[in-house]
């Protein structure tokens, strides 16, 4: 696939990107969907209501809907308030949630860190995340 992006594109930097993130949008972005849209169903059955049922058929583009839903807000920043540290806040929590990932050795290759305490830096930086 990555000789047909370079031929394509008659770049390896933009094959490579491509190529990076071509299963990110081929895969994990249409589970999610699925999954959000399944949990919600779920839940419906075990609360004894329908779920989402009024945007598409049986509710599918519900978490369309959300998506541009949460578009339209704006941020809302109290006068009183660090605007900096207001806005550093998001960007700490998932960093500890990311940094969790770094201690796990997902191929023999791909790596993150070698930590030879890697189970307990996950459980700290786990609980890190739930302060924020």
């Amino acid at each position: 696939m990555y000789e047909i992006l370079t031929n394509i594109f008659n770049s390896e930097i933009i094959a490579i990107i491509i190529a990076a993130f071509l299963p990110l949008f081929l895969f994990i972005l249409p589970f999610a969907l699925f999954a959000v849209y399944l949990e919600r169903k779920v839940s419906a059955f075990m609360q004894d209501r329908l779920g989402p049922m009024r945007t598409g058929p049986y509710g599918v583009l519900q978490t369309v809907a959300d998506i541009l839903k949460l578009i339209q807000k704006e941020d809302i920043i109290n006068k009183d308030a660090d605007k900096k540290l207001f806005n550093l806040a998001p960007v700490l929590v998932f960093a500890g949630s990311y940094a969790a990932f770094a201690a796990i050795p997902f191929t023999s290759i791909y790596i993150g860190t070698s930590a030879d305490i890697g189970l307990f830096f996950i459980l700290a930086i786990s609980s890190l995340v739930v302060a924020g």
